[in-house]
């Protein structure tokens, strides 16, 4: 039997060690293995970067977060309590006060304007004066992308991993993103609140599936087309968690996508062969802190492609739209 002193001791030589190590100021930094580091693939070939800054515009505007371009070319860009209206060079026509803060926005065929809030859409007139406030949905749902043509409206819930597909008075017909494996569904694996809906020059739906590093196309009932992921960190690649966090489509049906992690944009031709870099890490995280804005895991809060096949890129931080061209080599 073991004896009572050895057990007394035993217990003081513990509590010594938990003392030490809870008063401990310095703990040891994790080894490398531990360390994320992704430095060594944010460099980017010169001859790979296939876009230039033609254009940067100032928002005043609190968290700018939402951007859509409507049928006139105009550029609509939405963020806390405002809807501000730009022209082609970046020149207010006009700002909306609107409640709240809207997470993103799409514009239909008809220039009703939809705005994705935390809990639900809001549609609003071309003008900017709501219309109506759809059905709130669960305590989950936070509302990340949304995207409309003549007859729907596909909204992306990164809370709750599912799409919905809306009529334009706001009538709920399908929900995207049920697991069904008997049918090949495998649902959207979505651990952060970055999720992502687009309409390609077809009129097909693609939804990313971030835990999964690629896009998935779908139909509106639901039915699952086809898959591309690209997980990786070579440039062709998706990296890293939850890529791409942003898509949308040029007119000749190449593939814009931003990731995060390594801050960039990039195209992929219509066959989905890697076409360029927009915007370089080295340019996206240039003028601000990563520690005045904790709450940012990227810079890009959202993308668009305008009438003239120009990238337009919302810079959270820098509270500015930076706007791409493609560059003849």
């Amino acid at each position: 039997m073991v004896p009572d002193w050895v057990w007394a001791a035993l217990a003081i030589a513990v509590v010594s060690v938990a003392l030490a190590l809870f008063v401990t100021d310095s703990p040891e930094r994790p080894g490398d293995a531990l360390v994320y580091d992704v430095s060594e693939y944010e460099a980017v070939d010169a001859e790979d970067i296939r876009y230039r800054e033609t254009l940067r515009v100032a928002l005043e505007l609190e968290n700018p977060a939402a951007l859509a371009v409507d049928n006139n070319g105009h550029i609509l860009i939405a963020g806390e309590g405002a809807l501000l209206v730009l022209d082609e060079a970046g020149g207010e026509l006009a700002r909306r006060e609107i409640e709240g803060r809207p997470y993103c926005a799409a514009v239909a065929p008809d220039g009703v304007i939809y705005l994705g809030m935390r809990d639900h859409v809001a549609a609003c007139s071309p003008e900017g004066d709501v219309l109506a406030a759809w059905d709130m949905l669960n305590e989950r749902a936070w509302l990340t992308s949304i995207v409309a043509d003549e007859n729907h409206v596909f909204v992306a819930d990164s809370g709750n991993a599912r799409v919905y597909v809306y009529d334009h008075s706001g009538t709920r017909h399908t929900v995207i993103g049920e697991r069904d494996p008997e049918q090949g569904l495998h649902g959207f694996v979505v651990p952060s609140h970055y999720f992502e809906v687009a309409l390609d020059t077809t009129g097909a739906l693609w939804a990313t599936n971030p835990g999964k590093l690629g896009l998935e196309k779908y139909r509106e009932d639901g039915a699952l087309l086809g898959a591309w992921h690209q997980p990786g960190f070579d440039i062709d690649k998706f990296p890293g968690c939850c890529n791409p966090v942003h898509i949308a489509f040029k007119s000749d049906g190449a593939l814009v996508a931003a990731e995060k992690g390594i801050n960039r944009v990039k195209v992929f031709a219509a066959d989905r062969s890697f076409e360029g870099v927009v915007a370089a890490p080295e340019l996206l995280n240039a003028g601000w802190k990563t520690a005045d804005f904790p709450d940012d895991m990227t810079p890009v809060r959202d993308i668009a492609v305008d009438g003239n096949d120009r990238v337009l890129v919302l810079h959270g931080p820098l509270r500015s739209l930076l706007i791409f061209e493609h560059i003849n080599k």
